[in-house]
């Protein structure tokens, strides 16, 4: 166990070297030169955010959302927390959990006096029925479904997590069907939230929207839909304090809006959509309040393989897509074309694959073969709280007309977009994913094995590729993790196309000159709680 924890830290700490230097960066200077912006701070010491309204309970359990999680990640915690070097850290546990040597049991010991956001202390019982809510309730389940009877609750054929091993208060062990490589940062995603068990229960449907406790550095006070989220200061937070009042998320649908009242000092940080990023880089005003990421993980296409069942048709797909003309016409040279599924960064990743061709003619060759000589027509909903998807749909459709391809594009609310996805009823989505944690498995199993697929629109189900995806899971040897992996990426995007790549963007936001110190990692994570307002 110890040489396995050895090969697995040796791997983190590599991939991560070139990711600290790029959090360092964003936060001392970004892409922006560190110019004064628009306006003074708020008068209650509070960040102000600009988002979209999530229109969902903020509740990373059950939904996925960037909004949702840049919100719930000020408020909830799992036990341990994920560092910005790549390390993992505890967060509500003592020290890191200790692992029995055939790697299937881990143990674990709560810090002391761990309070809640309601005044209630963390128990190894708030533990366990987070775990058992997110098997039975949550969408991201796969996260812990290593977990002794993790499969059963699933099943609904049992009402309590058999591996979770209650011995008091405080101490808890966890066992595994199988030894499972990533299980500790999996853990550590935003997904594995512990919650008061009574309060969760008590709250019921009004969990995430009135009623949300949770460990973190900041509570939640107020959640009115259309207007915004207040977060204030935690005072008995079990970690460093935060080193402002609050955070003040404010909704604001469109994307100009948002910007407009950057410009006009109501706004300390908003996310800048890349297609708006060519109109106001060069603007005087702003152009050094610009900051930029790029987040690990891509946008891409996910057929459902039960709606658009010939392989040959969903080929025909991605031969009828630009992504060149995507990243240099519409996102303004902000993205680069994918060519697999695993980004750079992540064991997998094939640096010699090839680009994915753009041949419409191919297409229209390969529709014909599959029986449709005269085209192919797909629907494709769109969730009207993502305009960017909608964007790079309407970009698509388009060129994919040259091929022999109708897409109709039509947009929902978000709440209706997930019930449909839920619901099996998207022939093709606009997908976009990006790693909670670093390491294969966050990207393509958590996308791509049964457990998500089959709750999901997509329903691809390949028995080669999910032995490869349980086999990736089990070991640590980097070599033969890269062949497995490599392997897995090319069954799903160019033997099966179960997911066809588009491109990785780059992420762009505004920031006050005022505020300093604020985080943001190549994962997606917002840390507003280290920073502070001058």
């Amino acid at each position: 166990i110890k040489k396995r924890e050895d090969e697995e830290m040796k791997s983190v700490k590599k991939l991560f070297a070139l990711l600290l230097v790029a959090v360092l960066a964003i936060g001392i200077a970004g892409c922006g030169t560190g110019g004064s912006s628009p306006g003074g701070t708020s008068s209650d010491g509070k960040i102000r955010v600009a988002m979209q309204d999530p229109n969902v309970p903020i509740d990373p359990q059950k939904q996925t959302s960037s909004y949702l999680m840049m919100v719930a990640d000020q408020i909830t915690q799992p036990l341990i927390s994920l560092k910005n070097d790549g390390t993992l850290a505890p967060e509500l546990i003592k020290e890191m959990p200790k692992i029995s040597d055939d790697g299937l049991t881990y143990s674990f010991e709560l810090k002391d006096n761990v309070k809640f956001h309601n005044g209630e202390t963390v128990k190894t019982s708030d533990v366990k029925y987070s775990f058992e809510r997110l098997l039975t309730e949550g969408v991201m389940g796969s996260m812990i479904d290593q977990i002794v009877g993790a499969q059963a609750l699933i099943d609904k054929t049992a009402t309590s997590l058999e591996g979770f091993k209650i011995i008091d208060d405080q101490k808890f062990d966890i066992v595994l069907e199988q030894p499972f490589s990533p299980f500790t940062s999996t853990i550590a995603t935003a997904y594995v939230a512990i919650y008061p068990e009574k309060a969760c229960k008590d709250a019921g449907a009004d969990w995430g929207r009135t009623v949300l406790y949770g460990t973190g550095p900041y509570k939640m006070d107020s959640y009115v839909a259309g207007q915004g989220i207040e977060c204030s200061k935690f005072d008995d937070y079990h970690g460093e304090p935060a080193k402002n009042a609050g955070v003040s998320f404010k909704f604001m649908e469109d994307a100009n809006t948002q910007v407009m009242e950057f410009q006009k000092g109501n706004i300390d940080i908003v996310q800048l959509d890349a297609t708006l990023y060519p109109q106001y880089k060069d603007n005087a005003d702003i152009k050094d309040s610009i900051h930029s990421f790029m987040p690990i993980g891509e946008i891409y296409l996910t057929p459902s393989v039960e709606m658009i069942p010939e392989v040959k048709v969903r080929e025909a797909l991605s031969y009828a897509i630009d992504r060149e003309a995507i990243c240099k016409d519409l996102l303004n040279g902000t993205a680069v074309p994918a060519k697999t599924f695993l980004p750079e960064g992540l064991i997998g990743y094939n640096e010699s694959a090839p680009a994915y061709e753009y041949n419409p003619e191919k297409a229209k060759q390969l529709l014909a073969e599959a029986g449709y000589p005269n085209g192919y027509t797909i629907d494709v909903p769109l969730s009207s709280k993502y305009p960017f998807k909608t964007k790079i749909a309407t970009a698509i459709q388009d060129q994919a007309r040259a091929a022999g391809f109708t897409l109709n594009l039509s947009e929902v609310d978000g709440a209706a977009y997930n019930d449909m996805d839920l619901g099996g009823q998207i022939p093709l989505g606009v997908s976009n994913w990006y790693v909670d944690y670093i390491d294969p498995d966050g990207m393509i199993y958590q996308r791509f094995a049964p457990i998500v697929t089959m709750t999901h629109s997509s329903k691809y189900q390949n028995p080669e590729f999910d032995a490869l995806l349980n086999e990736g899971r089990q070991i640590t040897d980097e070599s033969k993790r890269q062949e497995i992996y490599s392997k897995a990426d090319q069954m799903i995007t160019r033997q099966d196309y179960a997911a066809i790549p588009i491109c990785h963007e780059t992420k762009y936001y505004l920031m006050n000159s005022a505020v300093k110190n604020f985080e943001v990692t190549d994962m997606f994570r917002f840390h507003f709680e280290t920073a502070e307002l001058s």
